[in-house]
């Protein structure tokens, strides 16, 4: 039995860019037996997946001991093959000490004083990885730098023959399958735009207060009905909104506050474009049934987004201005996915 441990500790859509990568170890390799070392935030998501046999979760705001006994239980096995691609130190740490034939990773490249530093350092990635790629942080990078390409040309160090353009696997319910048909013939009933909402959104001139006109407006002008989604979202903007549709109960406008992620799934699936400023599961699960995408975010943050959208979706970013701006550039971006 060959067995292979990932260290992706970190945001919840991140985990997703990895999973064309173990499906295709489970594929070439019957016998493979997968860790998988995640945040908390992940762990649900995780643990949904049939091909992920174990399952550790870490957390910074662990305590000194229970990191210990982690990294213990961690390095106890003989590995196959060790991923470090979070650039977290204790997924190093736990790198530099397992007992695996091979060991793989990325290191992240970051300037302090104009002098540029890596991690793990130089040291460590001449003599502890067998194969690795670099990435530049978010601050000093100056051009794209497509993570999942770096992430697929480690995982073909084992001659999967894996390809950039390849779709992101999710392990889709069917129970789940079902229950969305349902809730799309009794509440959807036509094609529809999503548009999810986050703390993103914040920070666009105009928003708290001219939201909710300028969705009516924007409902006019495409004649689609309009899904909108939101997690826990607290921020005034959305208050104000939701406050409004309520009162207001357009049926042309649905809000749907904090389904589960199957359920998100499928309303990402189905939906003709799904919008957002570049929520991260949002983006990644797109790649996993090559949806259409439309992705506002500040026009300096062009090159960051560019490196991790996947690339079999039909992406289109839209730099944030203000609200009226915004929509009239989404719709303008519509047109190539249907007719107005």
């Amino acid at each position: 039995m060959k067995k292979f441990i990932f260290f992706r500790n970190d945001r919840l859509g991140d985990f997703i860019i990895l999973t064309n990568i173990l499906k295709s170890i489970k594929k070439k390799y019957k016998d493979s037996h997968i860790t998988v070392v995640c945040s908390p935030l992940n762990y649900a998501l995780v643990k949904k997946y049939k091909i992920v046999n174990q399952v550790y979760i870490h957390s910074k705001k662990n305590s000194f001991y229970k990191t210990i006994l982690l990294l213990n239980k961690i390095i106890s096995s003989n590995y196959y093959a060790s991923f470090a691609v979070d650039g977290k130190s204790f997924s190093n740490i736990c790198n530099f000490l397992i007992k695996a034939k091979y060991k793989l990773g990325l290191v992240y490249n970051y300037k302090i004083f104009n002098i540029w530093f890596s991690k793990p350092n130089f040291l460590y990635k001449y003599f502890i990885f067998d194969k690795y790629e670099t990435f530049t942080s978010k601050k000093n990078l100056t051009k794209i730098e497509h993570l999942p390409t770096k992430l697929i040309n480690l995982a073909n160090y084992f001659k999967l023959n894996l390809k950039a353009k390849n779709n992101y696997y999710f392990n889709t319910d069917t129970k789940e399958k079902i229950n969305f048909k349902k809730f799309y013939t009794k509440f959807i009933k036509r094609k529809y735009i999503l548009i999810h909402f986050d703390e993103k959104w914040s920070d666009i001139n105009s928003i708290s207060d001219k939201l909710f006109l300028t969705l009516l407006n924007f409902q006019k002008k495409i004649n689609k009905k309009i899904i909108i989604t939101s997690y826990k979202n607290k921020n005034k903007y959305f208050l104000n909104l939701k406050n409004k549709i309520l009162k207001n109960k357009n049926i042309n406008i649905l809000l749907i506050e904090n389904s589960n992620l199957l359920f998100f799934e499928r309303l990402i699936n189905q939906s003709i474009c799904s919008i957002s400023c570049h929520s991260g599961f949002l983006v990644q699960i797109a790649g996993s049934n090559s949806c259409n995408l439309i992705d506002i975010i500040h026009k300096n943050d062009y090159n960051w987004y560019s490196s991790w959208k996947p690339k079999n979706t039909k992406h289109k970013f839209i730099f944030k201005s203000n609200i009226n701006d915004i929509f009239n550039d989404i719709e303008i971006a519509l047109k190539s996915y249907i007719n107005i």
